[in-house]
């Protein structure tokens, strides 16, 4: 496996940067339109699906639906047990599971990963570059304004439910803190840094790490 994680806070300009740097490298990007597609299909809010909180009513749905996103890697066999006949797993277990491997997958053939907690799936492996993208509460907001064109009150609205909902997914599927600095190789300022600086930086980063 070889890639990068991205993690990044409301407003620091992730999908931007996690864009060109998949172009950079030269590597697909696997950002975070499995989760809305799932809440989507799930019919939960995009925070229930990050922050990987269904309702145990709706597991049965979720294993079928998240096989085919998983590009055949989570396919289970016909003759697999029925439902009533094994004991359902926590949710969370589930989640985890199904999401990582998916992240498996693509980084089998080497991709950037943008959130799905990849920096805590991935803390223990020396060939994955884990990259957190960060800025002030203040920076992130003004920032958010400026590209989603939209007033401050929404903007910081939008912030404490998308930054809750990704600590909350990383906490509950891996207990750990997504603010802790153990699991990161990089910390980035990007609202401080331009983008393209910071892709430069990461990129840099990644061939030093995957030098022979």
């Amino acid at each position: 496996m070889r890639g990068v994680t991205i993690s990044a806070g409301y407003g620091t300009g992730g999908s931007v940067i996690a864009r060109l740097v998949a172009q950079t490298l030269g590597l697909p990007l696997l950002d975070r339109a499995i989760s809305t597609e799932i809440a989507a299909k799930l019919q939960v809010s995009l925070a229930e699906a990050e922050g990987a909180s269904f309702a145990r009513s709706r597991i049965d749905r979720f294993l079928h639906l998240l096989a085919p996103l998983a590009g055949g890697v989570l396919g289970a066999g016909t003759d697999a047990a029925p439902p009533e006949a094994t004991p359902a797993p926590d949710e969370a277990e589930l989640f985890r599971e199904q999401v990582e491997a998916i992240m498996r997958e693509a980084l089998a053939a080497g991709a950037v990963i943008l959130g799905r907690g990849g920096a805590a799936a991935f803390r223990d492996r020396s060939d994955i570059l884990r990259v957190r993208l960060f800025g002030s509460r203040r920076a992130r907001i003004a920032h958010a304004v400026l590209a989603q064109g939209i007033d401050v009150g929404t903007a910081e609205r939008r912030l404490s439910e998308v930054d809750n909902a990704r600590a909350h997914y990383v906490r509950r599927l891996y207990n750990v803190n997504i603010d802790d600095p153990e699991l990161f190789d990089l910390q980035l300022n990007s609202t401080v840094l331009a983008p393209d600086t910071c892709v430069d930086i990461i990129a840099t980063a990644f061939g030093a790490l995957t030098a022979p």
